[in-house]
């Protein structure tokens, strides 16, 4: 069996600019560290985009964990987890075949480190960084709308000590109170079973957050929009720095590793377990 995939663009964001999708791109990868290995699966490749650039400008080392699509008449499809480096060679890390697979290498306690960063997306973020990507409830509270669905991000994403949100869309009906349904579980309901860690970074195409005593803040605001612009994007009250700054611009260095990559990335890969 083989699987055959291409590298995404440098920067692409579905939904989003080429500006902002830079500018959403470049604030994750500072918050990169090297030698962290790193995950994200099927409904966040868009920030494998991040993690290479942070290979390339001061995370030599950093890991890259990518689940790819595979066909295996699996109820659920397999996940085939690679390990991208910098130098661009992919290798087969381990098929993930089950969900007790997906469990068993996430876990802390086990001798294989699954990831220390995990990426999600959401049909829904809440006030404390709970996702659903399972669906949206209607008038009758039942499911009306079914989303991409959680599968393996659950177990990997409530497992995770970090875990970086990212959303192209920063709007009220995105940036709920209470999600509908949890996919990845915030810092109260985290802490609440004794899971340790938690949401640090939410990315958006208007700003940037992180978290403060288990609620999200707003750390930046993307050029050209204002506080206002964004308290008015989100559905729940964020709390807010006595000064907000604004998000810095792509730095020439990143510029020019972003081409770098662009030019990188019309090579197809092939992987083959």
């Amino acid at each position: 069996m083989s699987i055959t995939t291409n590298h995404p663009s440098f920067p692409r964001i579905n939904g989003v600019d080429e500006a902002t999708a830079t500018l959403m791109v470049c604030a994750v990868a500072r918050e990169l560290r090297n030698g962290q290995v790193v995950a994200f699966g099927l409904n966040a490749d868009s920030m494998l985009s991040a993690a290479m650039l942070a290979q390339q400008l001061h995370a030599p080392d950093l890991q890259i964990r990518h689940g790819l699509r595979a066909e295996r008449g699996m109820v659920f499809g397999a996940a085939a987890w690679t390990d991208q480096r910098k130098d661009d060679s992919w290798r087969q890390v381990e098929y993930l075949e089950t969900h007790d697979g997906i469990l068993r290498t996430a876990n802390p306690d086990s001798p294989m480190r699954f990831c220390d960063v995990f990426f999600v997306g959401g049909m829904q973020i809440d006030l404390e960084g709970s996702t659903n990507l399972i669906g949206l409830k209607g008038s009758d509270g039942q499911l009306s709308i079914r989303g991409p669905g959680s599968i393996g991000t659950t177990s990997i994403g409530t497992l995770a000590s970090n875990v970086i949100l990212f959303s192209p869309e920063h709007s009220p009906r995105r940036f709920v109170e209470t999600v509908d349904f949890v996919s990845v579980p915030g810092w109260k309901r985290r802490s609440s079973v004794g899971l340790e860690g938690g949401p640090n970074l939410c990315v958006t195409s208007k700003a940037v957050m992180d978290f403060k005593n288990e609620r999200m803040r707003l750390r930046s605001v993307h050029p050209g929009l204002t506080v206002e612009d964004i308290v008015e994007s989100t559905g729940f009250p964020l709390l807010l720095p006595d000064k907000v700054q604004t998000t810095p611009p792509p730095s020439k260095a990143e510029q020019h590793a972003l081409s770098y990559l662009a030019n990188r990335a019309s090579n197809s890969l092939a992987i083959r377990p």
